[in-house]
């Protein structure tokens, strides 16, 4: 009680005499220098995010369209990144669609990125420019998708679709034969860990991947999610986990594990190794092998489409520096030392055939 009572008695106290200031302050910067710094730092940043997503979507294409014969499900493509302003504000990150409105970027669909040495670029489009028609037929609507659907339309009978197309130099006509390309899309997350992923028609790359991977590395990865896409692993692995009964004892063996983490943790006794990934691992067993697989086909797309074969393992070196554990603690992919020295061999598989003139195509497993 005499406890409480002090507590209050000293709350009062320090309410009267007042907070305790700091003793030294940044100068206070005048309102006009504020904004000016706040919109250039915006500025910065709006290019800086559309360059990443530039970079993301070129790296992609070519691996979209010359695998489209591997993959099961393709669609036309010319090429082009649609966006109304809200969606812009989205693929941005963290601008509201009013903010970028103050930098100039007009309540309108805009063509946020050619995608390089695709149709749409050859044919001449910009990211400049604004689709006014399709096929002579003007443009009514604010949706992107409904725009996207509309030029799919204009290309269903292999014939090129015709862009009317505006910019502040004027307007023009522009015919795009579109490409066939593997029905895939493609988005980057704005996750710190060197990490991709593949799920249902989605290849989601992480932001931490782009800062810290070169193109190479990061095409790489790509083509290998991509060979996860076209594997049909997710769908094959939730048929494993049926089949084997994982489905009912994995979830036991992970939380089993949990349990055992956290009960080594309080008692101070912090294992290199995490008992709940190990029962991930025992539950997911087949997930070793499809990633040796995606590794093994990936490598092959990414040759099919001119990229650097020599460079890919260089990606599973970074992933060593970053987790060393990687190195030596196998749980639901292969060791990082495997996957290097495996790639190496492939890459003289393919060098060979490279220099044989054959086509291009991963060998079966009898």
């Amino acid at each position: 009680m005499h406890l409480r009572l002090n507590i209050f008695l000293l709350g009062i106290w320090l309410g009267l005499t007042g907070c305790i200031s700091t003793q030294h302050q940044l100068p206070a910067p005048e309102p006009g220098q504020l904004a000016q710094t706040q919109s250039e730092m915006q500025a910065e940043a709006i290019a800086f995010q559309m360059k990443r997503r530039a970079r993301l979507y070129d790296l992609s294409w070519p691996l979209l369209e010359v695998n489209a014969a591997i993959c099961p499900n393709t669609r036309r493509s010319i090429g082009v990144v649609l966006a109304d302003l809200e969606m812009y504000a989205d693929l941005i990150g963290g601008l509201s669609a009013e903010q970028l409105e103050t930098h100039g970027i007009a309540d309108d669909i805009h063509v946020f990125h050619v995608i390089k040495g695709s149709p749409a670029a050859m044919a001449g489009l910009t990211d400049a420019d604004f689709i006014r028609a399709v096929n002579g037929e003007e443009v009514e609507t604010d949706k992107p998708g409904e725009l996207v659907r509309l030029i799919r339309q204009g290309t269903e009978d292999d014939e090129p679709v015709q862009l009317t197309v505006e910019n502040p130099d004027g307007t023009r006509t522009l015919e795009v034969l579109a490409a066939e390309v593997c029905d895939v899309l493609v988005k980057l997350s704005t996750s710190s860990a060197l990490n991709a992923l593949a799920q249902d028609k989605t290849m989601i790359v992480n932001a931490g991947l782009m800062r810290s991977a070169d193109d190479d590395m990061v095409q790489y990865i790509m083509a290998h999610e991509l060979a996860h896409l076209a594997l049909r692993h997710a769908r094959k692995g939730t048929w494993n986990t049926i089949a084997s009964g994982a489905v009912l004892y994995g979830p036991v063996l992970y939380a089993g594990g949990a349990v055992i983490d956290r009960t080594l943790e309080v008692f101070g006794q912090n294992s290199k190794r995490s008992f709940a990934r190990q029962g991930l691992a025992r539950a997911m067993w087949f997930s070793q092998m499809f990633e040796a697989e995606a590794d093994y086909v990936g490598l092959y797309m990414l040759a099919r489409a001119d990229g650097n074969i020599d460079g890919a393992a260089e990606v599973f070196r970074l992933f060593a520096r970053e987790a060393p554990a990687s190195t030596w603690l196998r749980y639901t992919h292969p060791l990082t030392p495997e996957r290097v020295a495996a790639l190496e061999i492939a890459v003289k598989e393919i060098q060979a055939k490279q220099a044989r003139g054959e086509q291009l195509f991963p060998e079966r497993v009898e």
